[in-house]
């Protein structure tokens, strides 16, 4: 699944000004040309295999506040079986101010996260999350991963093992993963500014 994704990693979808915040009714699958996604992120203008609409227009707020919190499950599983061996020691550091990254605690730092997944597939700039706090999505991914030191190896152990379990376990289907979720994390400039930062 990893392979696949890296081919898909030449796609540049973190271009300024993606979409749009338009708000005519998106259209049906079969008549896609006409489709207007309702968010502006950079993956406002990926279209699901399933449903011809970005991420966010697909599956919606539920199945994205599902997704996130099975994230944090998976990790969690993770650092219990392995320890840091394939995360490293980041989501371990979380809340502990060790450096301006984990300054956040646990639930602010999830529900930054589901901002940032919502607004980057096509949602709204700014949610309200399950701990009825208000998280906006655009966020400085360099600032954000400074001093936490994650190789690319860690990288695409937590994309491959975490990130796409968490969207399958959910219901989103593999074309639908490589078609309106993988361009966006598969981006060499994406994943520079988390790497080594």
């Amino acid at each position: 699944m990893l392979k696949r994704f890296a081919l898909l990693s030449l796609v540049s979808v973190l271009a300024v000004g993606c979409g749009d915040d338009t708000t005519k009714p998106p259209s049906t699958p079969d008549s896609g040309t006409d489709y207007v996604p309702t968010g502006r992120g950079p993956g406002a203008s990926l279209r699901c295999k399933s449903s011809n609409k970005n991420a966010w227009d697909t599956f919606g707020v539920n199945a994205f506040v599902a997704v996130n919190e099975a994230i944090f499950t998976k990790v969690g599983a993770e650092l219990t079986a392995n320890g840091s061996k394939n995360l490293g020691d980041s989501f371990s550091k979380i809340g502990t101010g060790e450096t301006p990254a984990y300054n956040d605690d646990a639930a602010t730092f999830k529900g930054k996260l589901a901002a940032f997944l919502v607004y980057a597939y096509g949602g709204p700039e700014s949610i309200t999350y399950t701990d009825n706090k208000q998280y906006t999505g655009p966020q400085d991914m360099v600032k954000a991963h400074q001093g936490m030191n994650i190789t690319s190896a860690q990288y695409d152990y937590f994309i491959a093992n975490i990130v796409v379990p968490a969207l399958t376990d959910n219901g989103v289907t593999g074309d639908d993963v490589s078609s309106c979720f993988a361009p966006i994390v598969t981006d060499a400039t994406f994943k520079a500014s988390i790497v080594g930062k």
